[in-house]
């Protein structure tokens, strides 16, 4: 018969603690600590931190609880300060990056539902580039990312007219380069190039965009300090990350071509989904679209008159331009009555005119409708203003034309062309003006053929075609305009048959 023995368990010494204890500390600091990322991607990290703790530093009134510009949240919420909750989750994911990292991107899309003036594309930006040195598989996800940017930010310069001509010649002429009118193409065409090869060499040839975007991003720094436009200081931290951990990120690139179903799909979709900008679908910010200008703005008509809608001052961050924020801003900002035009230069996109009812909801109107002013409640403004399209009071300005408004500010109503600086192509220009009554042609070479883009001014009251060759068939293309009640002919083939035909009672 065996008894039971009391076997004595052998004490543990304070050695054996200590070891046991560190074990565990290098245990749970390797996965979610430094030690876990090496010595490259840590310092990389703590650059991104550095970057988006400074980005966060210059734009703090956009994170705080603020009255001026109202706070654009995605469904009814209380405001709420998000300055310190990020500023932590940055310190925390110094020290243990991957919750810190995890936390920052809970508090950044929390921010951005509670305020949608936060939709800022360099704090995810950061993000993502930071996200890429705390989790190996979000490298590809940044590789593609950084593709998209790139190849996209050159062709939505490629395809906007506004590029070619206010966006990139102001651009040159804030950074104090002489004579600017005779370069900004050249800049124009060079940086969308550029834009566009570095994209490319993502694509098939990773380390040379590792090489090329370090040039690229310091560049845009240089452009950006106070040593040339000193202008869009939230953006500079931005791109100094992106000349560190983007090249980085393409040098450790390994597998060029995607693997897999995943890879593909990844790829695919930062390459395909900017497309959605062209109807709508996607935010200008995550689609690649910077400084092309190409974007839709708005203007409120109020009592007071006419104010754009824009971004910057304390917030040091631009208006984020969609249709959808616009309308937003519009009904917490707007008095009942007022109105508001949505200007969209998207070939696939209309504009959009709204009014304000009593309950401030924003009330879709026709074109017609806003400019008559018929659906406005009594205490608000006659009818509404249009707002001016920046591509074509440049294209006017840089010809030399004559453009008269009633004060700074508010729209153009007159222009008047000269027989040296008239051009029949910068008619065109001129149905971007929605709110112009007068046109000033006479001693012009207009033509019959020209007159069909007068026809297209709506609001047109009079039109100066004094010493021209215009004949009943050209007055005819205006015989659509609801307003005209004047036309100087001195010196043309218009008849008194012609003028009948075109001419409105004033009454």
């Amino acid at each position: 018969m065996v008894e039971n023995l009391e076997i004595d368990e052998p004490e543990i010494s304070d050695v054996s603690l200590r070891f046991l204890r560190q074990r565990w500390y290098r245990q749970i600091w390797g996965n979610w600590g430094c030690t876990g990322l090496g010595n490259s991607r840590f310092l990389l990290l703590l650059l991104g931190v550095g970057c988006q703790c400074a980005t966060l530093w210059i734009t703090l009134p956009l994170w705080s609880v603020r009255a001026e510009p109202p706070n654009l949240p995605t469904f009814s919420v209380p405001d709420v300060d998000f300055v310190w909750p990020l500023f932590l989750s940055l310190v925390l994911t110094i020290a243990l990056p991957r919750p810190g990292m995890t936390l920052h991107w809970v508090l950044l899309i929390i921010a951005a539902v509670f305020d949608q003036y936060r939709l800022q594309p360099q704090f995810f930006a950061i993000a993502v580039l930071m996200s890429a040195c705390v989790w190996p598989s979000w490298q590809y996800f940044a590789r593609w990312f950084l593709v998209s940017t790139w190849l996209w930010a050159g062709l939505h310069k490629l395809l906007s007219a506004d590029w070619y001509g206010h966006a990139s010649y102001l651009l040159v002429q804030r950074a104090g380069f002489p004579e600017p009118e005779h370069i900004y193409i050249p800049v124009a065409v060079t940086v969308a190039f550029v834009e566009i090869a570095v994209g490319l060499a993502g694509c098939f040839r990773p380390r040379w965009a590792a090489i090329a975007c370090i040039p690229l991003h310091l560049g845009i720094v240089l452009t950006l300090s106070p040593l040339m436009l000193d202008w869009n200081a939230s953006v500079i931290p931005w791109n100094l990350a992106m000349a560190a951990i983007a090249s980085w990120v393409m040098w450790t690139t390994v597998t060029v071509i995607p693997q897999g179903r995943w890879q593909w799909a990844t790829a695919m979709a930062w390459l395909l989904c900017p497309l959605g900008f062209f109807v709508g679908w996607l935010d200008h910010g995550f689609s690649g679209v910077l400084y092309s200008d190409s974007l839709p703005r708005g203007q409120i008509t109020s009592i007071d008159g006419p104010r754009k809608i824009r971004g910057w001052g304390d917030l040091k961050v631009p208006f984020p331009n969609e249709r959808r924020t616009l309308r937003m801003f519009f009904e917490r900002a707007g008095v009942p009555g007022d109105f508001l035009h949505i200007a969209d230069p998207r070939l696939l996109l209309d504009d959009q005119y709204f009014v304000l009812d009593e309950k401030h909801n924003a009330v879709e109107i026709t074109a017609d409708e806003f400019n008559e002013g018929s659906v406005g409640i009594r205490s608000g403004p006659k009818f509404g203003m249009g707002l001016d399209e920046l591509r074509s009071i440049f294209a006017l300005r840089q010809a030399g034309v004559r453009m008269l408004s009633e004060a700074q500010g508010l729209p153009i109503y007159a222009v008047e062309f000269s027989a040296d600086n008239f051009d029949s192509r910068l008619l065109i220009a001129l149905r971007g003006l929605p709110n112009l009554r007068q046109v000033q042609l006479s001693g012009t070479s207009v033509t019959d053929d020209d007159m069909r883009h007068i026809g297209a001014l709506r609001m047109l009251t009079g039109v100066g075609l004094d010493q021209t060759a215009i004949t009943d068939a050209g007055l005819g293309s205006l015989k659509s305009l609801r307003y005209l009640v004047h036309v100087e002919c001195e010196g043309t083939q218009i008849t008194k048959g012609g003028l009948k035909g075109v001419l409105k009672d004033p009454r």
